[in-house]
């Protein structure tokens, strides 16, 4: 299981420009516009919709069910604010963090 807070100060610390979530991949950090995937297992679409919950408000998930699409800043105690967008695709969910 991957945790929101290690991975996002591997994006801020190796100073990647977004990190991508998809059902039945690792986490994919983009730097230069090349992909780079975390060597790790695949998430499954609970995980992933698990890792969003744990930054999203109930009304951000509530927009999300509704329109399909939500865009928010997430702001981690003591960091820099990050933009989420999360999208529903094929009865998932994905997100990118930037």
């Amino acid at each position: 299981m991957y945790h929101m807070d290690h991975l996002l100060t591997m994006l801020t610390s190796e100073k990647a420009k977004e990190l991508r979530f998809r059902a039945g991949a690792p986490p994919v950090f983009v730097t230069d516009e090349e992909q780079h995937p975390l060597q790790g297992p695949p998430t499954s679409s609970e995980e992933v919709m698990q890792l969003l919950r744990g930054m999203a408000t109930s009304r951000n998930l509530r927009d999300l069910r509704e329109h399909g699409e939500v865009r928010f800043i997430y702001t981690p105690r003591g960091r820099a604010p990050f933009l989420i967008r999360a999208r529903t695709c094929d009865d998932c969910v994905e997100f990118d963090v930037s």
